[in-house]
């Protein structure tokens, strides 16, 4: 049975559609709105570093159970500033929807209630790598570069500078311990499992390694919502556009400056959720050792 507060919702939403869409601070009022609602329903909450397979996620999660999924990156205010920002710097869009579904979604962690949350963590430099690509793909798709513009030399020269930048910032200790009080860094990570739960009184954060979604996240995925059987997740690399030539390159050939891939791989965060052997093998990859 419909309640009245859904056919009131549909209602407002339908008479709302016509200013809309002339007008931004109403576009993002009934975002709010919108995001305010699917947060009353008891939705799994993915929130999560950049580039770590939160896509594959929200699809596999939304295909296979009955909750609905909500995704962000950033929920603090310094977090979606920059978010803000770059949204701005790449210019691919006049309203930005998915920010402003940030926001509430802050806002309703902050209050009453049990909140189910999926955590992804990433080696840092192919974070880096799939966020420069997926920039490009974004830009390339508004018309306002060519998406295979400069060669794989150039392409090293923009990430360094990125993993340079992202050296500095700590996304669990900016983004997950301010929002929901869990310290990752108060205990140690099963590196040789990849995947760890993580509790307070109102979060139950699953920390998953993208490196290790494939193996590992069917099962803990499943068992962290409480599934029956493994959740299927079919990978989907969003930094690649139709021909993915330009990434797919770059990976294969790619190389950063070795001072560089030794700082990314010095910080706190990779060397808590990594081994040293995999460190290893992630600096001789990205300083060309492998090849």
């Amino acid at each position: 049975m419909t309640s009245s507060v859904d056919k009131n919702f549909r209602k407002v939403r339908f008479l709302g559609r016509p200013l809309r869409r002339r007008s931004s601070a109403v576009d993002r009022l009934m975002t709010y709105n919108e995001t305010a609602k699917r947060m009353s329903q008891d939705p799994v909450v993915i929130f999560s570093m950049g580039k770590t397979g939160t896509t594959s996620l929200t699809q596999a999660i939304a295909a296979t159970t009955s909750r609905p999924v909500v995704k962000a990156h950033a929920l603090s205010k310094d977090g979606l500033g920059r978010r803000f920002a770059t949204e701005a710097r790449l210019n691919v869009q006049t309203r930005p929807r998915y920010l402003w579904q940030c926001e509430q979604i802050a806002r309703s962690l902050k209050g009453d209630g049990r909140w189910t949350l999926l955590c992804g963590v990433r080696d840092p430099i192919a974070i880096a790598v799939s966020g420069h690509f997926y920039g490009l793909a974004r830009q390339g798709a508004t018309g306002q570069q060519p998406w295979m513009i400069g060669d794989v030399e150039d392409h090293a020269h923009a990430i360094a500078q990125t993993v340079e930048k992202n050296i500095e910032r700590d996304w669990f200790r900016e983004e997950l311990k301010p929002s929901t009080g869990i310290d990752v860094y108060s205990t140690g990570f099963p590196t040789n499992v990849g995947v760890q739960t993580l509790e307070n009184g109102k979060f139950s954060a699953l920390i998953l390694r993208a490196e290790d979604l494939d193996a590992a996240g069917p099962d803990a995925v499943a068992r962290h919502l409480g599934h029956d059987v493994p959740i299927p997740i079919a990978r989907e690399n969003t930094a690649r556009s139709s021909t993915s030539s330009p990434y797919d390159r770059f990976c294969a050939e790619g190389q950063l400056p070795e001072d560089v891939v030794v700082a990314a791989y010095e910080t706190e965060m990779a060397r808590h959720f990594y081994s040293p052997t995999e460190l290893e093998t992630f600096r001789a990859r990205w300083t060309g050792a492998l090849s």
